[in-house]
């Protein structure tokens, strides 16, 4: 039997194939921390615990439609749509404090009367009140709205 020589015919193929992995790992373990940051800057910016405020009463589908206040200024942030009848609106992301990169979308209201949040899992109608300032903070699919907010506008 006749032992082939390693030579660079041999070698290139293999280190080639290390090369692809070792920038795969790199842009993997780089995004993984850019993200992260983005993450814990959108959450501190959110400012979370400034957030303590009543919960938004809710409405059954009933009560918002026999309601003169509809929501009419409507639009979608992380395939979750909101409908709001005034006000303006800033939405983010905010770890969704399981650690991780998970995250938990945001959306802070200026004063909207009255909201219809649609998710995945259902249509959810909120009155926080006119001129009265409103989070929505959704986890798993289901929002949740308390009367507070830090919208500045």
């Amino acid at each position: 039997m006749s032992r082939r020589k390693w030579g660079l015919a041999r070698t290139f193929p293999l280190m080639l194939v290390g090369a692809i992995v070792v920038g795969a790992v790199a842009v993997g373990i780089t995004s993984y921390m850019k993200r992260a940051d983005l993450l814990a800057a959108s959450t501190a910016q959110a400012r979370l615990e400034t957030l303590n405020g009543p919960a938004c009463p809710e409405l059954t589908q009933a009560e918002y439609e026999a309601s003169g206040a509809k929501a009419k200024q409507g639009f979608a942030s992380n395939d979750i749509h909101y409908l709001r009848r005034y006000g303006h609106v800033d939405c983010s992301v905010v770890g969704d404090g399981k650690g991780g990169n998970g995250f938990a979308p945001i959306c802070q209201f200026s004063g909207p009367q009255v909201l219809v949040v649609t998710t995945a899992r259902g249509t959810y109608y909120f009155r926080p009140g006119t001129g009265k300032p409103a989070t929505v903070t959704t986890h798993d699919g289901v929002p949740a709205c308390v009367v507070a907010g830090n919208y500045k506008g």
